[in-house]
């Protein structure tokens, strides 16, 4: 990052975008205020600062100078940017999300993955956001609900270093196998997925192309067993066997791997795989990775604007998804380039405090020295509490 110290925060975490807030694309042909480039940098800067609507993004516009030199606008209303959302390309933001998902992939590339012998792992789930019924009833699902996915593809480069590298947005009605076609690619990673995904010709088209791959199975799978290998007493493994998929006469022609084991709580899970290589300790141990996506989903609700969507159209909600995607990513560069051991999230919130001043600023709180306590010495008393007020009443408790 050069010459930081004469951009905020602000603009320096924007300029990381592969575009240029003055550039113009055919669709800015009758535009003359806000333009699809101006657009995306506005509301990149709202999912940074988590501004949860138009009325909220026009007054912080409005407010501040410097967003209005870096904007290149004096001001924008509310309806501008509801219609800017709704007509902003999916395609341009799915390719702007492609080039910072290529470039974590760059970065990472001397990553081990999980562990050595793991390698890196492609995750792939789904995650439902609920519409208003009356405003969405073109995702409608059921009687009294109506819902969008976020069918997504989640790359652990490493234990505490994970991305996005694809995402497929749909209706809720659009089931997790159909979006697998997309998601599932041939590639050098191991593909984690949990019962969603479980296909009979996939597996067969899968374990053609040899994508390595681990499943959770649904308890109704058909597998035959064509070979058992002995499991080790007491252990957590109960099975690791060579099935085939399906039933007769439709089975598959591939073999593939089941592996049965038993988690911490007791519970019970069926696994299916293409890996011959790892033990089954270590196949077990790839689908318990599969919960960074969940986390990952959870990160993104809490943090970004995901759960409250600007608009109730279906490209305007795609574009916010994708959005939400860029600003995640651009978090993770800035995150990697600073080298601190902050986590994103406490990097997103320094961020939110320090977002108009110098980034000189923010390196200093990262990085200034912090003292550490070495706690209380063993056998310590601890310290009397001692209550002081004036209003209000306080009855000790006779614990």
């Amino acid at each position: 990052m050069d010459n930081v110290n004469a951009n905020s925060v602000i603009r320096q975490f924007l300029s990381l975008l592969p575009i240029h807030v003055l550039d113009r694309t055919v669709f800015d042909y009758y535009t003359k205020k806000l333009t699809v480039m101006k657009s995306i940098f506005i509301f990149v800067a709202a999912q940074m600062n988590q501004w949860s609507s138009y009325r909220e993004i026009e007054a912080h516009i409005r407010a501040q100078t410097e967003l209005q030199c870096l904007f290149h606008l004096d001001h924008i209303s509310g309806s501008q940017l509801s219609r800017s959302l709704d007509r902003l390309p999916t395609e341009l933001l799915e390719h702007i999300f492609q080039q910072l998902a290529l470039r974590a992939k760059r970065r990472t590339a001397a990553c081990s993955g999980v562990s050595k012998t793991i390698g890196k792992l492609s995750i792939v789930d789904a995650s439902t956001i609920s519409l208003p019924l009356h405003l969405g009833n073109w995702a409608q699902v059921t009687r009294k609900a109506s819902s969008v996915k976020m069918h997504l593809r989640l790359v652990a480069a490493s234990p505490d270093t994970v991305f996005p590298d694809a995402m497929v947005p749909t209706t809720a009605n659009v089931g997790d196998r159909a979006c697998a076609l997309h998601l599932v690619v041939p590639s050098d990673t191991t593909y984690v997925m949990d019962r969603g995904y479980d296909d009979y010709k996939r597996m067969e088209a899968w374990s053609q192309d040899n994508i390595r791959f681990v499943m959770r199975l649904r308890d109704r799978a058909f597998t035959t067993i064509v070979e058992e290998s002995s499991v080790k007493l007491g252990s957590r493994i109960l099975r690791d066997a060579v099935v085939q998929m399906g039933s007769a006469p439709r089975t598959n022609k591939h073999l593939l791997r089941l592996i049965e084991f038993t988690d911490e709580q007791g519970r019970r899970y069926r696994l299916v795989t293409s890996i011959w290589d790892l033990s089954a300790e270590e196949i077990a141990q790839i689908y318990k990775c599969r919960w960074l996506i969940e986390l990952f989903f959870k990160w993104m609700k809490q943090h970004l604007s995901t759960v409250h969507v600007h608009s109730y159209k279906p490209q305007a909600i795609w574009n916010q998804l994708f959005l939400v995607l860029i600003t995640a990513l651009l978090v993770q560069e800035v995150n990697a380039s600073l080298a601190c051991k902050t986590t994103s999230w406490q990097l997103l919130r320094l961020m939110r405090v320090y977002v108009y001043l110098p980034w000189s600023t923010l390196e200093q709180e990262l990085f200034r020295p912090r003292k550490t306590s070495k706690g209380r010495p063993p056998g310590a008393q601890p310290k009397p509490k001692i209550l002081r007020t004036t209003v209000g009443e306080l009855r000790p408790s006779k614990k």
